[in-house]
């Protein structure tokens, strides 16, 4: 005889916030009790002349949130910076735990220490200088890096893709991008 399996007592759900109001929506639903989670990305940017760490949302718009059956809906939809609940044929979407749970892995994981550090040597992949070495200097901007090449027995700054460097691998080490 087969037995009805019990729902758990809390699910994941997902919510889309108004324009720019991720935080807002967040602090709020916090204060009225509920376990919120809006994955972010740590990205590396230079404004006035300076490197800055900026977290990012992996999901702009948008914020997950437990509740249990108990919960009340009404009360998200006056929440401030909540837009409404994400739905699919007029039900809420539930989302899995095991994709809340695999986000938080990435995103810890994403927050280590970035890949190139300052005098790292690179290879540059493609374009003009493809084949040739160069030493890292910073990042520049979201996806570009400046380096410092040797050309014609003078040193160049140049800027390129991140994509299009490699770090070069020391005698018995592997680097991998």
């Amino acid at each position: 005889m087969n037995r009805p399996t019990e729902l758990p007592t809390s699910a994941w759900y997902l919510l889309q916030c108004k324009p720019r109001q991720d935080a807002r929506a967040q602090e709020h639903l916090d204060r009225q009790g509920f376990e919120c989670f809006a994955p972010t990305l740590t990205r590396e940017t230079i404004r006035a002349g300076k490197l800055r760490q900026l977290q990012q949302p992996l999901f702009p718009g948008y914020v997950f949130i437990r509740m249990s059956a108990d919960d009340s809906w009404l009360s998200l939809r006056s929440t401030r910076g909540v837009s409404h609940v994400v739905a699919f044929c007029g039900q809420p979407c539930r989302v899995r735990d095991s994709i809340i749970d695999h986000l938080k892995l990435r995103c810890a994981a994403m927050t280590h220490d970035p890949v190139l550090m300052p005098g790292d040597r690179v290879q540059i992949k493609v374009g003009e200088f493809a084949d040739m070495e160069a030493i890292f200097l910073s990042m520049d901007g979201q996806e570009r890096v400046m380096l410092l090449l040797s050309l014609l027995n003078r040193e160049q700054h140049i800027q390129v893709g991140l994509a299009s460097v490699q770090p070069v691998r020391a005698q018995g080490a592997m680097a991998s991008f």
